[in-house]
């Protein structure tokens, strides 16, 4: 019975790699180095044209705890940089963080800064580098004070994003102390037009953290939330459509399982990364697609034998979906320490994976692809896909 089983296993293992294999033939994704400059990546986003590349950095200040911000600009087609400057002197942010979250405007004009834990939103020429407008989410108040020894108030921005054709932005804060709100802002006004809130609540995991998605023209906003506990109770909904000009609530549902980054595309459907670890019985996690509309589970996008879960980027030019695949290593204790893996690459519309990277020792916490679906960056590492005849 043993023999056959094991005949049974490598059976299967064999049927599994060969269709991995076919999967992944038609594309080749190429690692590509950046143009050296000093820091580490902490933050990265492609112009609307896929034509240049922004990376923000983390610069250490020798002999001071507090740290550089340098914007680099590449040129994509020559691998050249084009321009740099250092940027947000003086910002105070959460002394932890480690992340910025950056974005092109949708003409490619702007580019839009903020550091992970910080009340500030930068607004920048995309050619000169000059910051054009700065301002406080909460002028009203001092965005931190202290709540005790080593512990330092958090208040400040947990996600970022902008309408693909329009000029319009979004934010979402999260407050220790009171509500986390999501903030829709105008890059002609230089002005946030709307605010509401979400209610009090978490906004990360030690996988991953919530996010946000606009519609086309930024006329919709989804967002996913997280329950106070580490599962969804029957009456949480976490998935979460809203009108960017009321602030109302659109639509609800409740997924199977926490999610965190999201992407909203056509037709009110959503595609979500997870951000629980998964049991030791439960099945692979994989980056799911929730109809808002009807409330259920259209479709996912797997990778053989490893879990699929934190980052996600999506092409809707090139019908692409990227995201992490990897294996998680947790601790005596449950938590997890590692998730080595590779970044994978599907058809949106089939569901195919098209393409691979080689494997990534680290973890992946985030994913950024170009419009044209050519390039993608995952934390640390810039690759191209290529096509394999």
């Amino acid at each position: 019975m043993k023999s056959v089983r094991a005949v049974l296993f490598g059976v299967i293992t064999c049927l599994s790699a060969i269709r991995v294999a076919n999967a992944v033939s038609g594309s080749a994704m190429k690692p590509v180095a950046l143009p050296l400059a000093e820091g580490t990546v902490a933050g990265a986003a492609f112009s609307p044209d896929s034509s240049y590349l922004a990376v923000i950095r983390h610069a250490a200040v020798p002999g001071a705890s507090a740290q550089r911000h340098i914007l680099q600009i590449v040129n994509l087609k020559s691998g050249q940089e084009t321009a740099h400057a250092e940027v947000l002197n003086g910002e105070v942010a959460d002394p932890a963080s480690t992340a910025h979250f950056i974005a092109y405007s949708a003409d490619g004009h702007y580019l839009l800064l903020a550091t992970k834990g910080s009340d500030v939103l930068s607004i920048l020429d995309a050619a000169k580098l000059q910051t054009v407008k700065r301002f406080a989410l909460h002028p009203e108040a001092e965005s931190r004070t202290s709540l005790g020894e080593r512990h330092r108030y958090f208040r400040g921005v947990v996600s970022l994003a902008v309408a693909p054709e329009a000029g319009i932005f979004a934010v979402v804060t999260h407050d220790e102390l009171q509500d986390n709100e999501v903030f829709i802002g105008s890059f002609s006004s230089e002005q946030i037009v709307k605010s509401w809130s979400l209610g009090r609540g978490r906004t990360a995991t030690q996988l991953g953290q919530i996010s946000i998605s606009l519609s086309d023209h930024g006329g919709r906003i989804a967002v996913s939330v997280l329950p106070d506990k580490n599962s969804l109770p029957k009456a949480f909904h976490n998935l979460r459509l809203y009108d960017s000009g009321s602030g109302e609530m659109v639509k609800s549902i409740r997924t199977d399982g926490l999610v965190g980054s999201i992407s909203l595309i056509h037709d009110e459907n959503v595609l979500a990364s997870r951000i629980d670890t998964p049991g030791l019985f439960s099945k692979r996690a994989c980056i799911e697609r929730w109809s808002l509309d009807a409330g259920t589970l259209g479709g996912q996008f797997c990778d053989q034998g490893l879990d699929v879960n934190v980052a996600l980027a999506v092409s809707l030019a090139a019908d692409r979906v990227v995201g992490s695949a990897s294996q998680i290593h947790k601790s005596i204790e449950g938590q997890v320490y590692a998730a080595s893996g590779r970044v994978d690459v599907w058809d949106m519309k089939s569901g195919d994976l098209v393409a691979s990277s080689s494997e990534m020792p680290r973890f992946i916490s985030w994913i950024q692809v170009s419009a044209d679906g050519e390039w993608v960056m995952a934390d640390q590492s810039l690759f191209r896909l290529i096509p394999v005849p």
